[in-house]
């Protein structure tokens, strides 16, 4: 079996990308994997120097033996972390035909490349299949599940993987957004594991986003492909402290894991939902009762608004 590139996206924090660096090298399989890093551009004065530092970092370990090859791409100008993924994982998965993406922020198990690239290996076959989580939140499973991996229709933005194959042909303006519209059970799929999706979704759509994820989850979910999720974690997110684009400090406890529960060998096979686990991911990402409804009434005038426009 051969590795999967491993593609990171970094901007201006050092320090996590160096503790996200050491803990993906030592990882069994990473001397026989190749390294993408994709530098963004500074967005403003206050941002460069951080830049700066990551470059400066990114280049000592170019020439290291900790990987079978490093390569290093750095942006003239900031793209913006969502055309900075669509850009870098197009351009390597037209070449390889799949590959893993790890954000700069999340710390690796060492069985993660392992699992990865078996889950690859496995399921490349397997249409139902649409991605590969490396993160799984900690949830209450039912007493009765045995399996190591589970599957849902949330696709997972921290480090995850697919193939040239699902990848391509993803509506990346939402031209067929629609589609959704018109389909109470798309929108269903959609906010199956939390509530918050169709809004981020409709959100993009009004110029309101920047998310690549959630727009590549809708393509998933168009195509009634599922995620398939470790069912303890092999990334721990360090980046719930306010210093990302996008995380909040508030969700540091809520995302916490224990990476010493990652399965060395999990058992790898073919997997179905499983509604009680569905149930509890859902639970997991709609923040609650409240936030559920207001998110549902908020949905139902935007579908309703829509479909009369036409």
């Amino acid at each position: 079996m051969n590795n999967a590139p491993v593609i990171m996206f970094v901007y201006n924090r050092a320090d996590h990308f160096m503790l996200t660096y050491k803990a993906l090298a030592a990882c069994r399989g990473a001397a026989d994997t190749e390294l993408f890093i994709f530098s963004d551009g500074a967005k403003n004065e206050g941002a460069a120097e951080g830049v700066r530092r990551v470059r400066e970092a990114a280049q000592k370990i170019k020439n290291s033996d900790d990987f079978k090859a490093v390569e290093i791409t750095e942006s003239k100008v900031n793209k913006g972390l969502a055309r900075s993924v669509i850009d870098g994982v197009t351009r390597v998965i037209e070449k390889y035909g799949r590959a893993i993406i790890v954000e700069d922020d999340c710390v690796a198990s060492p069985h993660f490349l392992e699992y990865m690239n078996t889950c690859l290996e496995y399921f490349k076959d397997d249409k139902l299949i649409g991605a590969i989580s490396g993160y799984a939140p900690a949830i209450d499973f039912p007493q009765d599940y045995e399996k190591d991996i589970f599957t849902a229709y949330r696709s997972c933005s921290w480090t995850w993987a697919t193939w040239s194959d699902r990848w391509q042909g993803v509506d990346w303006e939402l031209r067929e957004m629609k589609d959704f519209y018109k389909s109470p059970k798309l929108i269903g799929r959609l906010n199956s594991n939390g509530s918050d999706r169709f809004m981020r979704l409709y959100r993009q759509t009004r110029g309101n986003g920047s998310s690549w994820s959630v727009r590549f989850g809708a393509h998933l979910v168009k195509n009634g492909q599922l995620t398939v999720y470790p069912r303890y974690s092999y990334i721990s997110n360090i980046g719930c402290d306010e210093s990302g684009v996008h995380s909040r400090n508030e969700d540091a406890e809520k995302m916490k894991v224990d990476l010493s529960k990652a399965i060395a060998q999990p058992e790898i096979e073919a997997v179905a939902l499983n509604h009680k686990i569905q149930k509890a991911l859902k639970k997991h990402y709609s923040y609650g009762l409240l936030s559920e409804a207001k998110r549902f009434a908020a949905t139902a005038f935007i579908v309703a608004k829509e479909n009369i426009k036409g």
